[in-house]
């Protein structure tokens, strides 16, 4: 049997219907898939630039935090300290000994020396300093409280009072090697008042210091030894032994310890 006219038409349009479906099942299929694709891609650039921030971010904190432990850590030599010669009184019962005494600037050149004789063997280094507080010194965010500032004051000994020892610097003077600087300035506007920022916290507090303080570092000494001073940029001062320095007349031996 020859089928209708209308049959064909009907067989025609549901054919064509369904290639259209098909069509779009693909077409949106394919949209659904290149969306997902799309989106999968913008996703995990995102993350990758989100994590490169992130790492970015860590870096310069770590950075930062090693520059704040580094400058927190580091200190500074102010002087040398040499002893030259040491003997007995004539009766036997006490010594004298004699040093060079070197003051260094920040590069550590000198600045200035000067030698010395003091009854006895231990020697006394007495200072003021002005410390500031660690997150100032670590941040280097204000270039006058970056580290601590020490005024040399005299070198004594355990036979003298320290009012008898040997003046270095003057309180209130501006040290060699700085006058003139606005650094100098400065320390010279602490120095001028060091008792009163020294005791009284709120002084101490508006001038951003955290202590203001004497201090005196002391060691028993013998011929042909050197010591460097140096001070901490947080803290305070030490006196660190160094290579022992040349004496004439005096064999290596003789500077052995008993």
């Amino acid at each position: 049997m020859t089928p209708s006219p209308s049959s064909f038409s009907l067989s025609t349009a549901l054919v064509g219907a369904s290639v259209r479906v098909t069509g779009m099942v693909v077409l949106v299929g394919g949209m659904l898939i290149g969306g997902m694709a799309w989106w999968t891609t913008s996703q995990e650039n995102r993350l990758r630039e989100e994590i490169a921030a992130i790492e970015a971010r860590m870096a310069a904190e770590i950075a930062v935090r090693d520059a704040a432990i580094d400058r927190l850590g580091r200190d500074r030599r102010i002087a040398r300290l040499e002893v030259l010669d040491q003997d007995q009184d004539q009766d036997g019962e006490g010594s004298w000994t004699d040093l060079r005494f070197i003051e260094l600037d920040d590069e550590g050149r000198e600045l200035a020396s000067r030698e010395m004789r003091l009854p006895g063997d231990v020697i006394y280094v007495d200072a003021w300093t002005a410390r500031f507080p660690s997150e100032t010194v670590a941040s280097a965010s204000d270039p006058f409280r970056d580290q601590t500032i020490v005024l040399l004051r005299r070198i004594y000994s355990d036979q003298i009072p320290p009012r008898d020892g040997i003046p270095i610097d003057t309180p209130g003077g501006i040290p060699d090697g700085y006058a003139g600087s606005d650094q100098a300035r400065f320390e010279q506007a602490i120095w001028s008042r060091f008792w009163t920022l020294a005791s009284d916290p709120d002084a101490a507090r508006r001038s951003g210091i955290r202590v203001a303080q004497g201090e005196a570092v002391y060691k028993p000494m013998r011929p042909g030894e050197a010591y460097e001073l140096r001070v901490e940029a947080a803290g305070g001062i030490t006196l660190v032994p160094i290579a022992e320095v040349a004496v004439a007349g005096i064999d290596d031996s003789d500077l052995s310890m008993p």
